[in-house]
């Protein structure tokens, strides 16, 4: 075994929103039915057992339609208790809106996805953003949670921000810009208001939602300090351009500063995608991984090519760093964009 301190980051108009506010939490489930809950397609998809949502069958969004605000959610805190089987895959929808078959085109998903199928099932696919992530948007390309336990998701949405909570613990964070870029078939990946919907994914999918609740928040409650959207634009689009792509960036030479990752070390971590995950054993490579240092002037494109076309898998290090260095991120950005790289030209930890 090699030990390595590896901080892997991965690049990574709706109606008026309700005036009423609560300070507590109000169930949208009542434990035994599917009461407030409608299925725009498949509604045989989903069940209730013992008191949960079960997704079991084919692709179908259910979408909360019930006299909660109204079914429209501008600034709220989401609650549920979650549990995926392997290779499950899933979702929460937030700020989406009622439409008919299809996948939700408004508002955001945040991933369930603890585990990936057998590669064969899925044409070799591998995913990238598991759960936590704010789907295509900032990812975490490592699961924070097992299957086949329960485990708390929490969703909060204030103004143009967002967050995801596993267990208390924050794992993805988002502030949208004015004008942000995203991918042609997601440009209704917006924040705004709207309602929630649980994802059906496909047969082999089986996840469960229990205790699903909401705390309304006011209209003008301030978003987290320090969160806001990158000034740089060009940067924020490579960030999600990637992320959308499944890319799963992972530098082996970025580091907290001794005594480990402060508050702001952290933070700083969300805002460019590069949510730190700190793992202190890594399998050890094998010699189809190339390592690339970028910490001083961005990858060679024409080195980045040659690796892909011999069947090389790439790894980033920035070289005993202590700091993010925007700068240097968008070059390796721009590397991977000019030089054609897809997730399969990367090496995850743990992952084939």
């Amino acid at each position: 075994m090699k030990r390595f301190a590896v901080w892997g980051f991965v690049v990574m108009g709706l109606a008026t929103a309700p005036l009423a506010v609560s300070q507590d939490w109000i169930a949208l489930q009542d434990g035994k039915t599917l009461a407030g809950w409608k299925a725009a397609e498949r509604p045989e998809s989903w069940v209730v057992e013992d008191g949960a949502f079960v997704s079991h069958g084919e692709r179908a969004h259910l979408f909360y339609v019930g006299k909660v605000a109204k079914h429209n959610f501008k600034n709220f805190e989401f609650s549920a208790d979650v549990m995926t089987s392997p290779g499950a895959n899933s979702g929460i929808y937030a700020h989406t809106r009622w439409q008919g078959p299809g996948w939700p085109e408004a508002g955001y998903e945040l991933q369930v996805i603890n585990s990936n199928p057998p590669a064969e099932k899925m044409n070799g696919y591998i995913e990238h953003k598991m759960t936590g992530s704010v789907y295509a948007v900032r990812n975490s390309w490592q699961a924070p949670v097992a299957d086949n336990v329960w485990f708390n998701y929490r969703i909060r949405v204030v103004g143009k921000t967002i967050q995801t909570f596993i267990n208390d613990k924050l794992i993805c964070e988002y502030a949208e810009g004015p004008t942000p870029f995203r991918p042609d078939d997601k440009k209704g990946r917006l924040l705004g208001s709207g309602t929630f919907a649980l994802q059906a994914h496909d047969p082999g999918s089986i996840v469960k939602y229990r205790n699903m609740k909401v705390r309304l928040l006011a209209n003008d409650a301030a978003p987290p300090a320090g969160l806001v959207p990158l000034a740089d634009r060009e940067l924020d689009q490579l960030i999600t351009q990637a992320s959308n792509d499944n890319i799963p960036l992972i530098d082996l030479g970025l580091s907290a500063p001794d005594g480990g990752p402060t508050e702001e070390f952290m933070r700083q971590a969300r805002r460019y995608g590069m949510l730190p995950l700190r793992m202190q054993e890594l399998p050890q490579m094998s010699s189809s991984i190339a390592v690339l240092v970028d910490r001083d002037r961005g990858p060679d494109v024409e080195l980045l090519k040659s690796l892909k076309a011999k069947g090389y898998r790439v790894a980033f290090s920035s070289g005993g760093a202590t700091s993010f260095d925007e700068a240097q991120l968008k070059r390796r950005l721009l590397a991977i964009r000019d030089a054609g790289l897809s997730w399969q030209d990367f090496w995850v930890p743990g992952k084939p």
